[in-house]
């Protein structure tokens, strides 16, 4: 007797119509973007959240380090030694507070903005290669749409939810 046995791959799971949802789809290409946005830091020398306090370092101007701590969601105690490290790197200074002399700004240095711009032509390197199976008039919508999305999931957490430099 000959038993013919067919295996085929099933469906995929979805909470919806359209095969995977989105959630699980986003989650799977930040995984993918930040493993070589990493590898690409490394190179420089830098590691992703050094990345993410130069950069919210050049938005901001300087910032005490509790408002470093809070925008990027990072315990105090950890940010003591992200900082130290940054610091002895010279891509940032600590420097008095002018309002309050007990405590200090942290502020992005000469070296710290060449490093940053290095690192985000790098992060566009990535995001071009990303992005390549899209049309650029596909890239521009894809861009609106998730800027929409993120505008409304940061709304929903409170003042602060999403701030621009979060690293994880």
């Amino acid at each position: 007797m000959v038993v013919k046995v067919t295996v085929s791959r099933a469906a995929p799971r979805s909470p919806g119509r359209g095969g995977e949802g989105c959630g699980l789809l986003l989650s799977r290409l930040a995984r993918a973007a930040n493993r070589e946005l990493a590898a690409e830091l490394d190179a420089l020398g830098l590691r992703s959240q050094q990345f993410g306090v130069l950069h919210l370092l050049s938005e901001a101007g300087s910032l005490s380090s509790t408002e470093l701590a809070d925008a990027l969601r990072v315990h105090a105690s950890n940010l003591v030694r992200l900082l130290d490290e940054l610091e002895d790197a010279g891509l940032i200074r600590r420097e008095p507070d002018p309002e309050d002399r007990r405590r200090h700004r942290v502020v992005l240095s000469r070296r710290g903005s060449g490093m940053l711009a290095r690192a985000e032509g790098v992060a566009a390197e990535i995001e071009t290669e990303l992005l390549a199976p899209l049309s650029a008039a596909e890239q521009r919508q894809l861009r609106e749409l998730l800027g929409r999305v993120a505008a409304h999931a940061c709304s929903r957490g409170g003042p602060g939810a999403c701030r621009s430099g979060s690293a994880g």
